[in-house]
Order: C-alpha cells, then sequence, then structure tokens
C-alpha cells in the first residue's frame, strides 16, 4: 500500500482564521511508514497588530504576545513551508492531524496571507485524515472507553507521554502515535 501523509499541528493565538494566526506549525512528512523530513515553523504575520491573542489561548499553550511577535516574518515560514512541500509533495500529500479542519484552516489562512493560498490543493490530496474522527468510531463501537477524546485523555489512555503537550512538534508526534497505536494494535473491546 503507498501512502504519504503531512502530518501537522498548529498552535494558535485563538480559535478564529479571520481574528487570530498560526504562530506555530509543525509537520513530519511521511511516506510508506518513513519519515522523510521534520520541521516547525515559528512565525507570525508582518501585520500581527491587526490580530487577537487570546488570553485562553495564551493559558492554553504557554507562549506571551511578546515571545510570539519576535517570531519570523511569515513570509519566511511560508518560503520555507513551500519549498519542502516542493521537494516531498509532488504526488500530493494527504494532511493528516487530530481535529485536522482546525490545522487546515489556520494553514490555508496563513498561504492566503502570504498570497500563496492556489499551491493548497497543488501538494494536498482533497481527502485528509483526520484522527480524532478514528478515535471516535472506536468510541462509538464501544472499542475505546473515554468520557472525552480531548488529544490528552486518548494520549493517556494508550500509555503515551503528553508531558510536553501544546506544542505543535510533540502534539503531531502523538497524534502520530496514536495513529499507529489504532492502526498496527486495534484497541479491546470496552468491558
Amino acid at each position: 500500500m503507498y501512502t504519504k501523509r503531512f502530518w501537522v499541528d498548529t498552535e494558535t493565538t485563538g480559535l478564529d482564521t479571520a481574528r487570530h494566526f498560526a504562530f506555530q506549525i509543525s509537520y513530519l512528512i511521511e511516506e510508506n511508514g518513513v519519515i522523510l523530513h521534520s520541521r516547525t515553523l515559528e512565525t507570525r504575520p508582518d501585520d500581527y497588530e491587526n490580530y487577537e491573542f487570546s488570553k485562553r489561548a495564551e493559558e492554553i499553550h504557554g507562549y506571551p504576545q511578546d515571545k510570539i511577535t519576535a517570531f519570523q516574518p511569515e513570509r519566511e515560514a511560508i518560503a520555507a513551508l513551500l519549498g519542502d512541500l516542493e521537494q516531498y509533495g509532488k504526488d500530493r500529500l494527504t494532511i493528516t492531524g487530530y481535529n485536522i479542519n482546525f490545522d487546515i484552516g489556520f494553514m490555508k489562512a496563513l498561504l492566503n496571507r502570504g498570497g500563496a493560498g492556489r499551491a493548497f490543493y497543488k501538494y494536498f490530496d482533497r481527502m485528509y485524515c483526520d484522527v480524532m474522527q478514528l478515535v471516535q468510531a472506536f468510541r462509538i463501537a464501544g472499542r475505546i472507553c473515554l468520557p472525552n477524546i480531548d488529544l490528552e485523555s486518548v494520549c493517556s489512555y494508550f500509555g503515551i507521554n503528553t508531558e510536553t503537550a501544546h506544542h505543535s512538534m510533540t502534539d503531531i508526534l502523538n497524534t502520530k502515535a496514536v495513529f499507529d497505536k489504532i492502526t498496527g494494535n486495534p484497541p479491546r473491546q470496552c468491558a
């Protein structure tokens, strides 16, 4: 079976792509089970003063506004991302993550701000893989017994360390570990 995945997670200044932005984007590029490349981009728009910095988001990820505004300009991050996609994404990558629509929205907003919005479907398959939906399917089938399916709870269920959660690279590595646990060793039946 041939698979080429773009595992991605973002940390953002809030939940709304119109008022907030992704300041940390981590990704793994995987082909047939082998990680070919990984990178974390820490970035901010040139006009970051026009965006909001949610206090609730800061409580979750722990990055204060002054640290975020010192990150590299988005044009540099976009150039690095597009360079990686040009090298590894010619056969279109399947975007994979946890609650992936959230990350897709912020990635599209980033590329649109940088004038590279059309690149999204040049490098990414129109279908995606949301590990959260996979977990939910196992939960509904009674194969995973959890009261909720936030990433930290699911990781804890599978014995995956979440000490440095809410750093996008940790979160995407944890998402991949959950995926590998579910697809390689299906969960037990609930009692």
